[in-house]
């Protein structure tokens, strides 16, 4: 007869891999399992803590954000102040005096069917397009195409006449 040894046993399984016999108990594996979570979720919380108490405080006055509107929110955006707002990009240049060539609106334009199949259309104004060019008749360069949005009133020069 074999003496026993000390140290766990390898014990081939069916498939060929090695499988360690443990002496220890389940109470004792869970013991460890639930000191490793504990430990784990207590660094957790200290790190997230730590991170939080660095956010700075909330000011008293909120700030003011500059607004993206260029016309009053809500007034109705119409060919006279497309006008008006394509001509602010042209009045800190040397450019000589404007005049609106063309002025088009751009209309967003939907359609489709419901689900009773009938067909709807429905049109959003999206905004203009205005076209300056100089006063005098011989004139190179000056002026441009300018987009207006409908809803801002903000202009974009899209091209600029040189």
């Amino acid at each position: 007869m074999r003496p026993r040894a000390l140290a766990p046993q390898l014990k081939r399984d069916p498939l060929g891999s090695h499988t360690l016999i443990s002496t220890v108990s389940m109470d004792e594996r869970l013991a460890i399992m639930l000191g490793s979570t504990a430990l784990t979720l207590a660094v957790c919380f200290l790190t997230a803590c730590g991170g939080a108490s660095a956010i700075p405080p909330v000011a008293s006055k909120p700030t003011p954000r500059p607004s993206p509107w260029c016309v009053t929110p809500g007034s109705e955006v119409d060919s006279t102040v497309a006008v008006a707002q394509a001509r602010t990009l042209f009045a800190s240049t040397d450019e000589p005096p404007l005049k609106p060539h063309s002025v088009q609106r751009v209309m967003a334009h939907l359609e489709g069917k419901n689900s009773k199949d009938s067909t709807f259309s429905l049109n959003f104004p999206e905004g203009w397009l205005v076209r300056l060019m100089p006063v005098a008749p011989i004139t190179l360069g000056g002026g441009g195409l300018v987009w207006v949005d409908s809803e801002t009133g903000c202009p974009i020069l899209l091209i600029h006449y040189e």
